[in-house]
């Protein structure tokens, strides 16, 4: 019984600390993305979403402090430049706003952005995962010249 009972409280504390964890993630706001992101050069995991796929490729991006984009992909995906740049905003709450002069058709892309312990991790407004920025290969300026 003695067992049972710790075995019981064991189960109890992991449940809790699960739900602790998960509970702490929440999007980022405005100033934090500044933060993190601009003038900085980021670079994701080799998985990506573009064009509304999954792709396999690694996806590098510069925001400068004027509004402007940068982006770079390591190969070159069917049917779309390597490179690309645009125009990004980002309201008060956190929600980012990307239209690229190519890339996802030139449409406005809608996203926020999530601070893991040990990467940035980027979902667009719909809730559908895009990658994964490892915070230790953020780099101090444009990286992508």
């Amino acid at each position: 019984m003695k067992k049972l009972v710790l075995f019981g409280m064991y189960i109890g504390l992991l449940l809790f600390s699960v739900i602790s964890v998960g509970a702490t993630l929440h999007s980022m706001n405005k100033a934090q993305i500044e933060q993190a992101f601009i003038n900085k050069t980021v670079v994701s995991i080799a998985t990506d979403n573009l064009n509304g796929h999954t792709i396999n490729n690694t996806f590098s991006m510069f925001l400068d402090g004027k509004g402007n984009v940068f982006g770079k992909m390591s190969v070159k995906p069917d049917n779309e430049p390597q490179t690309d740049q645009g125009i990004y905003s980002i309201k008060n709450d956190g929600t980012l706003y990307i239209t690229w002069q190519h890339w996802d058709g030139a449409k406005k892309l809608c996203g926020h952005m999530f601070n893991a312990n040990n990467a940035y991790i980027a979902v667009d407004c719909a809730d559908v995962f895009h990658t994964v920025f490892m915070k230790e290969n953020v780099q101090s300026g444009n990286q992508l010249k």
